[in-house]
């Protein structure tokens, strides 16, 4: 309870509620450009469980960082939530954009899609692997951190988002 507690008494009420304001925009923003481009329940709903997941990541993520290595978790970790979305967003995208692409094309299956999908978040989670470990050298060991979870958080979402997809892209 240690990271809710400097969570709540740490921040000022405008960061708590600019941080909140901020999260909920993209989130909205995202999910209803996602449905009004795929006109799919199905998109909505993976892209929700998919947001969900990197939520509780981030999370968990926050409190292993104060938790194993006693970093006190700043305003400066406002920006794991940031990252993790835009990340996740970007893979939304791919994932919505192939969609799009392909769903009036002769032989359409959505087996091809996630099979698209599949390539597409294997090369993204090489992609910010490569990219966090190069980065990683050359800062701060609480930039690392929030690197750290940052990614995690985003490779543990989007490869939930490909599981659930078996079952709800059928």
């Amino acid at each position: 309870m240690n990271i809710v507690t400097n969570l709540w008494y740490g921040w000022s009420t405008f960061e708590k509620t600019q941080e909140g304001i901020l999260l909920f925009g993209i989130l909205l923003i995202s999910l209803i450009a996602i449905y009004l481009i795929s006109k799919e329940t199905r998109f909505l709903l993976l892209s929700s469980i998919g947001f969900s997941i990197s939520a509780v990541l981030n999370v968990i993520g926050l409190y292993l960082a104060s938790v194993l290595l006693d970093i006190q978790i700043t305003e400066v970790f406002r920006l794991v939530p940031i990252l993790t979305s835009i990340l996740l967003i970007s893979n939304l995208g791919i994932l919505i954009g192939y969609y799009v692409h392909k769903r009036h094309k002769k032989g359409f299956s959505i087996e091809n899609i996630r099979l698209e999908y599949f390539m597409d978040t294997s090369k993204q989670t090489i992609f910010l692997i490569l990219l966090g470990s190069s980065i990683f050298l050359f800062v701060s060991i609480q930039t690392q951190v929030i690197l750290v979870i940052s990614i995690l958080s985003c490779v543990g979402s989007i490869w939930s988002i490909y599981w659930f997809s078996k079952h709800l892209l059928k």
